[in-house]
């Protein structure tokens, strides 16, 4: 028996309306304006499409299985015989709950979130209200079936065939809950504070007049007074440091999964560290006329240790949360 996904909310639904004009727009400037901006435009093209094709289509009983298919792409399989229960929750929004890996309106929602009542959920979903939560010892899955009345009573009939009770699943009470330490903003405030440092060190040592930017070759092409650097240096990172905090307590109190603020610390500690690189080497070149490493090979640095970390967050934290 097949169950269609509902249609999508209006959350999603004004989302996927912004976000495709906001793209096709931007598509026509680059095509306009910016040289070879058709290579952009398939790209923000390609963004919309993509997020459609592996939106979630539709529910079906197949044998000893749930399958969640998406417009195209790989069907999720959900054995019957490995449910552990289900609950409806009334308005997942109300949740606490952050996105691990996943699309949070365009066409849906769907991918791995991570919420403190229930652990990490596949989310396959095209509305937030009235949705079924269904646990497996495998993890756990989110759906919004047109019809939840009668994919409820399939799948509770389906289960039985299989001798699995249709319990009802609860969330984790708060002291079983799994929270990040706060000694991990350690990395940053600590960052922060030699950063302050060497700025109001190399501050004295600069001229009253200095370079504030340099082309792709590394050559000063703007100069500007010598407060600049102060602010420049002191600006960015204290920004950081309080984004860093926000995001650290935020995601601790929505995932039952320490891993996840921890890295997301780490991550924008990384881009932290990569400004007092460059804030560093602007005093370096305006009292010797040199870079510490040429330009590109900085940002080269940069964007390798960034590809890295993400895909060390994908190997540590998304796939294993998702089983």
């Amino acid at each position: 028996m097949t169950f269609k996904a509902a249609k999508l909310d209006k959350i999603s639904l004004t989302v996927t309306i912004l976000v495709s004009v906001f793209l096709i727009i931007l598509s026509l400037f680059f095509l306009i304006k910016v040289p070879f901006g058709w290579a952009f435009a398939i790209m923000m093209m390609l963004i919309l499409l993509i997020a459609y094709l592996l939106s979630p289509k539709q529910y079906y009983f197949e044998g000893p299985n749930l399958v969640i298919e998406k417009v195209i792409g790989k069907r999720i399989i959900v054995p019957l015989n490995k449910i552990e229960g289900y609950t409806i929750i009334p308005n997942f929004m109300k949740l606490k709950v952050a996105r691990t890996f996943g699309n949070g309106g365009l066409f849906g929602y769907y991918g791995l979130f991570s919420s403190a009542e229930f652990g990490n959920i596949n989310c396959q979903l095209t509305k937030l209200k009235n949705i079924l939560l269904i646990k497996t010892d495998k993890g756990n899955y989110a759906v919004s079936p047109a019809e939840n009345e009668r994919f409820e009573q399939e799948l509770k009939a389906r289960m039985s065939n299989f001798s699995v009770e249709a319990k009802t699943i609860k969330p984790i009470p708060p002291e079983k809950r799994k929270l990040a330490s706060p000694l991990i903003l350690l990395i940053p405030i600590i960052l922060f504070l030699i950063i302050v440092f060497l700025v109001i060190l190399n501050y004295s040592q600069l001229p009253d007049r200095i370079a504030v930017h340099f082309d792709a070759h590394g050559a000063p092409d703007r100069w500007g007074p010598k407060s600049s650097y102060l602010f420049s240096g002191l600006i960015p990172t204290s920004i950081l440091l309080a984004l860093t905090i926000g995001v650290f307590f935020f995601v601790r109190r929505t995932t039952n999964n320490p891993a996840m603020p921890n890295f997301l610390v780490i991550i924008i500690s990384y881009i932290q560290l990569f400004l007092a690189y460059t804030s560093f080497d602007t005093f370096w070149m305006n009292k010797y006329e040199t870079h510490l490493i040429p330009i590109p090979a900085a940002l080269l640095i940069f964007v390798v240790g960034i590809l890295i970390l993400l895909l060390v967050y994908y190997l540590k934290i998304v796939r294993k949360s998702s089983g």
